[in-house]
């Protein structure tokens, strides 16, 4: 059974207001699971590297720790990493890199834009910020 052509056309006017509606969702939804996945991604990079600095003996340097910060992080090498240390989680004094050991506290920062791939909407880039501290565990 044919439709009238009068029920064709209204059936594509109709499509073609909620067309744009259902795109705009469906793009939305892909752009949070994008987002979703590089903070997870960004999460991973950042444990990553406060347990390679709290855990391995031989690392003495921020660079060692950055590098496998970097690894894993969603941007690499465009990710900005920060690396600080505490005497303990309840004395905030700061400690140099040299004098690292048992005991203190090492914070890793990850600092990552992702880039909204949304042609219709030229919308800035997502900033996401993870901060990890763990104890060190590595002997003096």
């Amino acid at each position: 059974m044919k439709l009238p052509l009068r029920r064709r056309g209204q059936a594509i006017v109709e499509l073609a207001f909620v067309l744009p509606l259902f795109l705009l969702i469906v793009s939305g939804t892909i752009e949070f699971g994008r987002a979703y996945y590089a903070y997870a991604q960004l999460l991973q990079a950042a444990q990553e590297g406060a347990r390679y600095g709290a855990v391995i003996p031989d690392v003495e340097s921020d660079q060692a720790i950055i590098a496998r910060v970097q690894q894993v992080a969603p941007g690499r090498t465009a990710d900005r990493v920060t690396i600080q240390a505490t005497v303990s989680p309840t004395n905030s004094t700061a400690v140099g890199a040299n004098s690292r050991g048992r005991g203190n506290v090492l914070s890793v920062t990850v600092h990552h834009d992702q880039a909204v791939l949304l042609p219709a909407l030229p919308l800035p880039s997502l900033p996401m910020t993870v901060t990890v501290s763990m104890v060190i565990e590595k002997g003096p």
